[in-house]
């Protein structure tokens, strides 16, 4: 579908307030660009201010390829297009998105899901469970793996995409979507990204350290997360929150004017965790709900998933689903994606792919491990590079007291030297615990196939679903999955 707009009708539309401006015309308008590599004939450029690059700088750029309008929050001169200013064009881009693509966001049912933990595996639940409320072809879902536009598939490039983005999606469809379920970060959140979004259902899973190098402490990480759920959700919009988690219990007494829908093991959890069971062959979970109790199995594994599991029925519940739509959802997710991921391999070990890169994740996904592990449990990890410093000795202790050996690694050291990052790994493990230091993720996994035996668990972590490795700013194909079956094929095993 497409559409056309001239300028002064777009920017009404928008509600854009014009400063300033340069030339008279009012070119008709076909498309949007914040990016000037993407514009193409008859875009509007909106250059939007960064802390690193800033648009102002690629305007040139941007009229070279075809933009017939420019809109900055800074004054500019002899342009030979039409010029505007305004002003917070990082919240107002996606408002001209759906402007120009004649969205509106009352006509769609949209859930964003936040939290350091959980999100993909949630938005899995949650797409599944707006697939029994609307249709496979109308329900989409963007996320950390993937994005799922219906049927069609399309490689992820960040968590949460430009609000402006997910409209042209939209607009350009030949069949638009009545439900759209996200993760939403706390970096999309902070920098406005969502600009433009309003949400019927926000999620909140957990808080735990992570992107402090970004945040800077925990409290602005949460205030940048909140954002979801006081700038973001419609008026009539359903908070659901973990209240299990403290800041989430926080959130919860915050939000005085809205309504909510907690969950957790807490006795004033409206949605109570009652009991679970977890094993290799997935989670079974109960559940109290105005004093009733009813059951739910999932083939997704780890004591976790109960978390994310509960989300989603919390969620399910807030829509109205019954109880057969939300086990429904839960039959139609098999796995997801680097996420507890077992690989299906003849040996008489196991090896689990996960992608946790946090403390807490990493401890979860340890300890989900451990009881299920009737040998020893042996872990392949590193830190990203670039990325949150304070943690990763924090990691290195996690893991040498819920394993038996760990082996230290690269994860993605992007710019940063991969030693430099091990060793401060290796400042959180004791040297009296048995560990091993390989800087190529390759070798470090081929060392963990190579020792383990009968009974034991190989956890690779970090990683996950990714498909690369960022190592000096170039990323080169590198999945674990792929890597372990690879080595187990030319014999790498005892």
């Amino acid at each position: 579908m497409v559409t056309n707009m001239r300028l002064s009708e777009l920017l009404n539309k928008a509600g854009m307030q014009v400063i300033d401006g340069t030339g008279d015309s009012d070119p008709e308008i076909l498309d949007i660009c914040y990016d000037s590599r993407k514009v193409v004939s008859g875009s509007l450029y909106v250059s939007i201010p960064g802390t690193r690059l800033d648009g102002d700088s690629y305007i040139k750029d941007a009229i070279s390829r075809g933009a017939v309008a420019v809109i900055s929050e800074n004054p500019q001169t002899d342009l030979p297009v039409r010029f505007v200013q305004s002003t917070n064009l990082r919240n107002a881009l996606g408002r001209l998105g759906a402007s120009l693509w004649e969205i509106n966001i009352q006509d769609l049912f949209f859930v964003g899901i936040t939290g350091t933990n959980g999100k993909t595996t949630t938005a899995h639940l949650f797409e599944q469970m707006l697939r029994q409320k609307y249709s496979a072809d109308r329900t989409w879902m963007f996320g950390t793996v993937d994005f799922h536009l219906g049927e069609k598939r399309l490689p992820a490039d960040h968590t949460t995409p430009e609000a402006l983005d997910i409209f042209r999606y939209i607009g350009k469809s030949q069949c638009r979507p009545e439900g759209l379920v996200m993760e939403v970060s706390s970096h999309s959140l902070a920098l406005d990204r969502v600009g433009g979004m309003l949400y019927d259902m926000a999620v909140w899973t957990n808080l735990t350290q992570d992107h402090l190098d970004f945040h800077h402490d925990m409290v602005s990480y949460y205030q940048a997360k909140k954002r979801l759920f006081t700038k973001y959700l419609k008026p009539d919009g359903i908070a659901v929150i973990n209240i299990d988690d403290p800041w989430g219990e926080r959130l919860r007494n915050e939000l005085t004017n809205t309504k909510c829908v907690t969950y957790g093991r807490n006795e004033a959890a409206q949605i109570r965790i009652f009991s679970w069971k977890c094993d290799w062959d997935g989670c079974r979970v109960d559940i109290e709900e105005d004093g009733k109790v009813f059951s739910f199995s999932s083939s997704l594994r780890g004591y976790f998933n109960v978390y994310n599991m509960a989300a989603m029925i919390a969620g399910a519940r807030g829509m109205g689903c019954s109880a057969e739509q939300i086990q429904k959802a839960f039959d139609c997710v098999d796995t997801v994606p680097g996420r507890m991921d077992r690989v299906d391999l003849e040996a008489l070990f196991s090896v689990v792919v996960d992608y946790a890169h946090t403390p807490d994740a990493l401890e979860n996904i340890l300890k989900t491990a451990r009881p299920l592990t009737g040998g020893r449990l042996i872990c392949v990890f590193g830190c990203g590079g670039d990325r949150d410093k304070a943690k990763r000795p924090i990691m290195g202790r996690i893991v040498s007291e819920n394993c038996d050996e760990a082996i230290v690694t690269s994860d993605n050291p992007r710019t940063e030297k991969p030693q430099a990052i091990i060793d401060q790994i290796l400042d959180g493990i004791p040297l009296d615990f048995p560990h091993t230091v390989f800087a190529d993720r390759r070798q470090a996994i081929m060392q963990a196939l190579s020792m383990a035996r009968e009974g034991d668990c190989v956890v690779i972590a970090g990683k996950g679903h990714e498909d690369y490795q960022e190592i000096d700013g170039v990323k080169h194909h590198f999945n674990d999955k792929e890597v372990v079956m690879e080595l187990l094929a030319h014999g790498e095993k005892k």
